[in-house]
């Protein structure tokens, strides 16, 4: 018997409404449903304005949601504190972004270490460089941002996400500043985060060809749950669902 795996994320019918006094409000997520699996890979994609970026804010602790509830890792967000909100996602969220926000003066090394640090911990040294290790960079410790190329920076970035151990990576359009070679290899890099280490990993994209590396789609379109796709997913066949979405909105 095969067990099913738990979420670690869980969203219950979250709304999140912005604007109001003053101005019309603008309903970025409306009554959404949705569990991200532990050790999956999830993408997320939706016409311009859908509120996958929504999404993945109040998923991930960034943003407090008007209406609805919030699980990660076990904890209900809604009942937490700023105080203890921030020390969840410094312990149990990565978070890699399109930018990879990267510390110039700092060495790839004490860029991964950063978040120990900003923790009041003291960083093994060892700690960090298995973590440039784990994403292929362990010779490029000492180097700075300025001397790797995007790709490697992108990577230090991902290993910098990984150092806490979180029980879920968010990847907001990761690869969005690389191009299609060093696209895969970053891809690749979060595939088998997943198959051999059964990292969660949720992926705010909005290219067809990086969303196929993921299990399952989730689709968004005007702040709904428009629909999913999962098993053996195809570039194609996700372009066409993407395009029939946004032909309707």
């Amino acid at each position: 018997m095969t067990n099913t795996p738990r979420d670690v994320v869980e969203l219950w019918s979250v709304t999140k409404v912005y604007g109001g006094a003053g101005g019309s409000p603008v309903t970025a997520l409306d009554n959404v449903t949705a569990g991200f699996p532990e050790g999956t890979f999830t993408a997320v994609m939706g016409p311009s304005g859908s509120g996958k970026s929504t999404l993945m804010h109040c998923a991930a602790g960034l943003d407090r949601p008007t209406d609805g509830k919030v699980i990660v890792a076990g904890t209900d967000l809604g009942g937490l504190d700023e105080t203890a909100l921030t020390l969840l996602r410094r312990e149990r969220v990565g978070f890699v972004f399109q930018a990879f926000n990267l510390v110039s003066a700092l060495t790839a090394e004490q860029n991964v270490a950063l978040p120990l640090r900003l923790a009041g911990r003291r960083p093994e040294p060892a700690r960090a460089r298995a973590a440039l290790a784990e994403v292929g960079l362990a010779e490029r410790a000492g180097h700075r941002p300025s001397e790797l190329s995007g790709g490697q920076q992108q990577r230090v970035a991902i290993a910098r996400a990984l150092i806490t151990r979180p029980a879920v990576l968010f990847a907001d359009e990761p690869t969005g500043a690389l191009d299609s070679r060093t696209s895969r290899e970053v891809l690749g890099l979060l595939r088998r985060l997943v198959d051999e280490h059964r990292q969660t990993v949720v992926m705010v994209t909005h290219d067809p060809v990086a969303a196929a590396y993921a299990d399952r789609l989730l689709l968004l379109a005007d702040g709904r749950v428009a629909g999913e796709m999962s098993g053996d997913l195809d570039a194609e066949a996700i372009a066409a669902r993407l395009a029939h979405l946004e032909d309707a909105c």
